[in-house]
């Protein structure tokens, strides 16, 4: 967004052993286990998602899928995928301390790692540089790293990537231009296919070589200030930042073009602050490889609320990673010990909804498949040990 003065110096899915409950799948019911607990699910503040602590013994997911209602322990099937590299790289400027608009990016990005477990792996960046402040180029503050299994469960990918954003402020100015082009040679060095994700709320800038006019200052942009061409004061000049001040726009376009040369689609999410510029934005999501079709070309939101952010990470993460084909590790013992999950839900296998399985290949099917496609289902996983949910 508009260059601010400094504030302060910052100074799943693999292999499981398949546990069997006594009687779990055969005609004898299990006795129901009466000593889980279950963990708090996830809320609108980003807290843990749902699962069961067997306090203090190893943790496998509880189905809850027996005969009358006993338990079944469980466990996930592994996915014979490369996860691809979902690389963040987010604007921490100090206009993010507005409207919480830096927790709530922090938030969402917890929830979207938890859904999405290990069906990816997970890195990110910040600018400016919270090593620097200012208008320094922004830097990796997370490597990637595979997600959690099994997906919808919290583990130690997502506490690390969320304990290192914590303690991170919103502070500086908007170095997207120089970020992109200092991380150029990072993203094209890792292994697998990868897509970046930019999160701002506003125009970039801190280009001291820009020079501008008094209509592509980045004050005079966000404050409908209106200076004539030519007038006086000039509203690029201190202490608004001066050059620094100036939208740094053909730089920026540039950078993004040559991440997306690299075979590197860069998605354009516009936070809260960020309507003023969406014609760059437009213009940084066509350069990127994922403009839209229509305007926005970019995903724009425009509330404050968590749920419009979750909902635009999840439709760009169901364009990275959603299938409706899923293809296993290995063939399930038990083909009637098989269960789809839809974030911690089983789906019926019958009817035009439901799924298939044949060999290693499971198949989604109907509005369940267009759930995954649109990104409303994150959290996907092949669950076996407990009776087939056929109904």
């Amino acid at each position: 967004m508009a260059f601010r003065p400094r504030l302060s110096p910052w100074a799943h899915l693999a292999a499981c052993a398949l546990a069997l409950v006594a009687g779990c799948g055969s005609p004898e019911a299990p006795p129901d286990y009466a000593g889980f607990v279950p963990r708090p699910a996830l809320g609108a503040d980003g807290g843990s998602t749902s699962g069961f602590d067997l306090g203090g013994s190893p943790r496998v997911p509880m189905c809850s899928l027996g005969p009358e209602g006993g338990v079944c322990a469980c466990a996930d099937e592994p996915l014979a995928i490369d996860p691809p590299n979902i690389y963040f790289v987010l604007d921490r400027s100090g206009s993010m301390n507005e409207l919480n608009k830096w927790t709530n990016v922090q938030l969402v990005l917890e929830r979207l790692t938890i859904g999405l477990g290990p069906r990816a792996s997970f890195g990110a960046a910040v600018f400016p540089s919270p090593a620097f402040d200012g208008c320094s180029p922004g830097i990796e503050i997370f490597p990637p790293t595979v997600g959690d299994r099994p997906a919808g469960s919290p583990g130690p990918t997502e506490a690390a990537l969320i304990t290192v954003l914590s303690q991170i402020p919103a502070s500086g100015g908007t170095p997207t231009g120089a970020t992109f082009s200092s991380l150029l040679p990072r993203l094209s060095s890792l292994r697998g296919k990868t897509y970046v994700i930019l999160a701002t709320d506003g125009g970039p800038n801190c280009n001291a070589n820009a020079a501008c006019d008094v209509d592509l200052c980045t004050f005079n942009i966000e404050n409908d200030v209106g200076c004539p061409a030519g007038g006086s004061p000039n509203c690029c000049a201190d202490p608004n930042g001066g050059a620094l001040a100036c939208l740094d726009e053909g730089p920026t376009i540039q950078a993004v073009q040559s991440i997306a040369a690299a075979g590197i689609p860069v998605y354009v999410v516009g936070v809260p602050g960020s309507a003023p510029y969406a014609s760059l934005l437009d213009e940084l999501a066509i350069a990127g490889g994922t403009g839209r079709g229509s305007e926005p070309q970019y995903y724009a939101i425009d509330t404050a609320d968590q749920g419009a952010l979750a909902g635009a990470l999840s439709s760009i993460a169901a364009k990275i990673t959603g299938s409706c084909t899923l293809s296993l590790g290995n063939a399930p013992p038990d083909p009637g010990l098989v269960n789809v999950f839809f974030d911690e839900q089983a789906l019926p296998q019958s009817g035009p909804d439901g799924w298939s399985l044949d060999g290693t290949t499971v198949t989604i099917a109907g509005a369940s498949c267009q759930k995954i496609l649109d990104g409303d289902v994150l959290d996907v996983r092949i669950v076996a040990g407990c009776p087939t949910v056929t109904l």
